[in-house]
């Protein structure tokens, strides 16, 4: 590959605070996930990207592919504003496995990607998704109200067999409008949903509830992860939601720990997978990373439908060491000494506790401790407040409590009680503590169920 076509550093991917199973680009900056998809055996990862800058600047759209959702190798820049007219902010992508577009010549089915500010463009790949060419020499496809629009995200839509485009615009205050195409390339405007949450970035899935494939719903969400749960007529979404939930407990703005998340087009299985910007990491030739890759399902609650967020399973193929220990009930002093032999750097530590038999208070999960006893994050559980983490959790049920931690160079994401509760986090390890050792710390006895810590290799070898 040329200098023009691939233009990074050398880099091992080894700098200080470079996550070493959360991607992050080889060089340069990144910021929101775009045009997610799958194709024939690989998954394709635009990105929103500065090759040249640590900082934002002009956008051009990174491209990484995979086979397992895990393990990513950086490919040759997609989207060049040298090349491609426009401005090439966030956006969608889809494969076209019907030709509804009619723009298949040769083997490999049509993808399109899709872009632009106050107006959005499409690009197509007759290559399996490396390189793209302007529709219509560039032209504006879809026109949404307002006087700023960005980020088109296109799905099929099943029941009437047509595409539909969601984009936010800035018509009357934050919104999203709402179009539908037969062939992706002529679109016709047919709704907008006005709400002050729905900013930037909207993501439209269609899930079933509890894996009952005749309980369809529509979930609409925006940049921040924030969602409403409704139906979609194929012109217009309804919902009896009044106020959105949010994905992660800690949502947050643009450049924040979780930001942008977009979903997979054309997966297997009927699976969403999603992946986030995490704006918070940087190192001395790269900015921002990636969440992991989460499976998303859409499950029952005594509240109603919620959205449940797991590591994709795929995660467990970096697994190359584990430690595990028996069930049984530990004095606090048993606890603080139950992984002082453990040392690890990149890991998931995974805990189920029996709450009904738990005397502690509080529960303490202590992570990269050095010597002198600092410790570079600790992640609490308070039994009187019923919260992780400094944040409400769902009721656990049959008072067992469940806990995933991800522990990374730069990041840490929490799951729990199922994937109800997910928090996706930049917190900068290698310069904080730079220990490695982890302590399990309770202020009454406390009973676990099992626990496991599972040492995790790198993505990069």
């Amino acid at each position: 590959m040329t200098a023009e076509t691939m233009p990074y550093p050398a880099t091992d991917y080894q700098e200080a605070n470079r996550g070493q199973y959360h991607f992050s680009t080889r060089g340069g900056w990144m910021n929101d996930p775009n045009g997610l998809l799958h194709y024939r055996g690989t998954y394709h990862l635009y990105y929103q990207h500065a090759p040249n800058s640590l900082v934002w600047d002009t956008m051009h759209w990174g491209h990484a592919t995979s086979t397992d959702l895990v393990r990513w190798e950086q490919q040759p820049i997609a989207l060049n504003p040298e090349q491609h007219v426009g401005e090439l902010w966030s956006g969608g992508g889809v494969v076209d496995v019907r030709n509804t577009s009619g723009l298949k010549d040769g083997d490999h089915d049509p993808i399109l990607v899709f872009t632009g500010t106050q107006g959005v463009r499409t690009f197509y790949s007759l290559d399996g998704g490396f390189t793209f060419t302007a529709y219509d020499e560039g032209r504006v496809i879809a026109q949404p109200s307002g006087r700023e629009s960005r980020d088109p995200k296109v799905v099929w839509h099943p029941p009437t067999e047509r595409w539909v485009m969601v984009v936010w615009s800035d018509n009357d205050g934050n919104g999203l409008d709402f179009f539908v195409s037969a062939d992706l390339l002529s679109w016709e405007r047919t709704s907008r949903i006005t709400a002050g949450w729905a900013f930037e970035c909207p993501d439209f899935t269609l899930m079933p509830l509890d894996g009952d494939l005749t309980d369809l719903h529509w979930v609409l969400r925006d940049g921040r992860g924030s969602y409403l749960v409704g139906d979609f007529d194929g012109r217009e979404f309804h919902t009896d939601w009044t106020e959105p939930q949010t994905i992660t407990r800690n949502p947050g703005p643009a450049a924040s720990d979780y930001y942008a998340a977009q979903s997979f087009d054309n997966l297997p299985d009927g699976r969403v997978v999603t992946v986030a910007w995490q704006g918070k990491n940087s190192g001395s030739v790269w900015t921002g990373n990636l969440s992991l890759a989460v499976e998303q399902r859409l499950v029952s609650t005594p509240e109603g439908p919620r959205l449940a967020s797991e590591p994709v399973d795929e995660l467990r193929t970096l697994r190359h060491s584990s430690s595990t220990w028996q069930p049984g009930r530990l004095t606090p002093e048993e606890a603080c000494a139950l992984l002082a032999g453990e040392a690890a750097e990149t890991y998931e530590l995974a805990a189920t506790i029996d709450l009904g038999a738990t005397e502690a208070g509080s529960i303490t999960f202590r992570l990269r401790v050095v010597a002198d006893g600092t410790s570079g994050r600790d992640v609490t559980y308070d039994v009187a407040a019923v919260t992780l983490d400094g944040h409400s959790l769902p009721t656990a049920p049959n008072g067992v409590l469940t806990v995933r931690l991800l522990v990374d160079r730069g990041q840490l994401e929490i799951f729990a009680q199922d994937g109800l509760f997910y928090e996706c986090l930049n917190v900068d390890f290698d310069s904080g503590s730079g220990g490695d050792g982890i302590e399990l710390v309770a202020d009454g006895p406390v009973v676990l169920t099992d626990l496991a810590v599972h040492r995790l290799g790198s993505i990069w070898t």
